[in-house]
């Protein structure tokens, strides 16, 4: 079983709508009931369920209806949703709809619930670091839960039986029970690893090193989900371990992180030149923070000298095209580059030449300083 989840079962507190919503396969209840201590020696207090509730709403995301947990009888497939899910005085209360009423194996699975053949509801939730204190009264729970992450609510057979079977679900291994709440869990582990990817997307920094060490645990979370074994060590490395990098990695990735950012904030207004220009401009910027990572850190003389050569120019650039975007004409820079091939041009000959189109027209008289 995956670690972490854990199931409970509530009796005689579930029912099937009467009427025209019953025809439509609604039903109602109570998927846990705060105070009640289960088979397990657990008790769920008021309020455990409202942080993963809410999670929920905001994220848009329904509540899946199984049977038995996939186990017992059931395939893991759902067989319908909770699409009114809160907290009151009582407990968790959850309201919802069979899927395919109209077709046979949808009205079986109604005609079950209305018999009281399927007459009780079970939660499987996992319970978070500090989610839970350890009580140690004599003849008390044994564990009180404060905070527990909803996974799902299922329909369940004749309540002792329910009950009895708590303490046997909690003790199974994965290949049973890992199909009904794999695709929940790696669904709340990818949107929360989601979360902190976009939230680095906002920011003017990198990731930090502890939002990446998080970022991969959720992905670790996802992984175990998935294939229920714990991801390899192998592959946690290949994923990188940020404490790792050097200061030149670090320096390269955020010149990226930045000039991409940059890039994609850039204005557009539909004229080329203009967007041209509010392109190249962290484009260049991207290229002078690379080139000042390698004068930090380099250690070949000539690249050094080039990483040089390349902040100079590109800054100079860099102001040339703020120039042009503020209406301003500057003069266009000539590059060292262009500078030498034009000295090498003069050598050669000898003399400034007259017209004679080996220069391009403007640059006879160009003098270097």
């Amino acid at each position: 079983m995956i670690e972490g989840v854990e199931v409970c079962a509530v009796p005689f507190e579930f029912k099937a709508a009467a009427g025209a919503a019953g025809a439509e396969g609604i039903v109602e209840g109570y998927g846990s009931v705060f105070g009640n201590v289960d088979s397990h020696g657990d008790v769920i207090l008021p309020g455990a369920f409202a942080k993963s509730i809410a999670e929920r709403k905001a994220q848009g995301r329904t509540l899946p209806m199984h049977v038995m947990h996939g186990i017992f009888g059931g395939d893991g497939v759902p067989a319908g949703v909770w699409n009114d899910v809160q907290e009151d005085g009582k407990g968790l209360r959850v309201k919802g709809k069979i899927s395919g009423v109209n077709t046979d194996a949808g009205q079986l699975l109604y005609q079950r619930v209305k018999d009281g053949a399927l007459g009780g509801l079970s939660i499987g939730y996992s319970v978070p670091d500090g989610g839970s204190s350890k009580m140690s009264e004599p003849g008390g729970p044994k564990r009180q839960i404060k905070q527990a992450n909803l996974f799902e609510v299922s329909l369940v057979d004749d309540p002792s039986n329910a009950l009895a079977r708590v303490a046997e679900l909690k003790h199974r291994s994965g290949g049973e029970y890992k199909a009904t709440i794999q695709a929940t869990a790696a669904i709340q582990a990818v949107a929360n690893a989601l979360k902190i990817y976009q939230a680095s997307l906002k920011g003017s920094d990198a990731p930090t090193a502890d939002e990446r060490q998080q970022l991969l645990a959720y992905l670790q979370d996802a992984y175990e989900a998935l294939t229920g074994s714990r991801m390899p060590e192998s592959l946690k490395a290949a994923m990188g371990s940020p404490t790792s990098k050097s200061d030149f990695d670090k320096a390269m990735d955020q010149a990226m992180s930045d000039m991409m950012r940059g890039m994609s904030d850039a204005s557009m207004t539909g004229d080329p030149d203009h967007d041209f220009l509010a392109m190249m401009i962290p484009h260049h910027q991207g290229a002078i923070a690379m080139a000042q990572a390698e004068i930090a850190h380099g250690k070949s003389p000539a690249a050094i000298a080039l990483a040089h050569s390349i902040v100079s120019a590109q800054t100079g650039q860099i102001a040339s095209m703020r120039d042009m975007l503020s209406g301003k004409k500057s003069a266009p820079l000539i590059p060292d580059e262009m500078k030498s091939i034009v000295s090498g041009l003069r050598a050669a000959i000898g003399s400034v030449p007259k017209s004679s189109g080996l220069i391009p027209s403007g640059l006879d008289n160009f003098s270097l300083s």
